[in-house]
């Protein structure tokens, strides 16, 4: 059985009728590019060096022949996009990475990544007490 994408599971979460539910929920589903993309949106400590809003890109075609690539294994190169963690990267070739992995995968976690980059998810149950009851080292600010 397939896994569901990142921007699923968040928006499977943000349904459930209870905190309870949905911290349950989000720890089941637990994957590092989960909770990258949750320290992302939430966590002040960690800004990404990538202009605010949607770059220019071109949605990947979901209705081709090809598969999208999932963001759950594209976390490695969330590294590329913060200014500490690949300080010798110039900022165009940072950028052209952000889109080229934008234009990768499916466009609903392209969409949620963009919002998490923004510290903008769209999700109203989806908060940051809930994600320090859910995983409770992962947010430090």
């Amino acid at each position: 059985m397939d896994k569901p994408l990142i921007s699923e599971i968040l928006a499977a979460a943000n349904k459930l009728g209870s905190k309870g539910k949905r911290v349950a929920y989000l720890q089941e589903h637990d994957c590092t590019a989960l909770k990258d993309i949750l320290r992302i949106g939430f966590d002040e400590v960690i800004q990404l060096s990538l202009p605010e809003g949607d770059p220019p890109f071109k949605k990947f075609n979901v209705e081709g022949k090809s598969k999208a690539r999932e963001l759950r294994f594209e976390y490695p190169k969330f590294r590329n996009f913060v200014k500490a963690a690949s300080p010798n990267l110039n900022q165009f070739k940072r950028e052209t990475k952000f889109v080229e992995l934008l234009e990768s995968i499916h466009p609903d976690d392209a969409q949620l990544f963009c919002d998490a980059k923004d510290k903008n998810l769209k999700y109203k149950y989806i908060t940051k007490t809930l994600i320090k009851d859910a995983f409770p080292n992962l947010i430090q600010k």
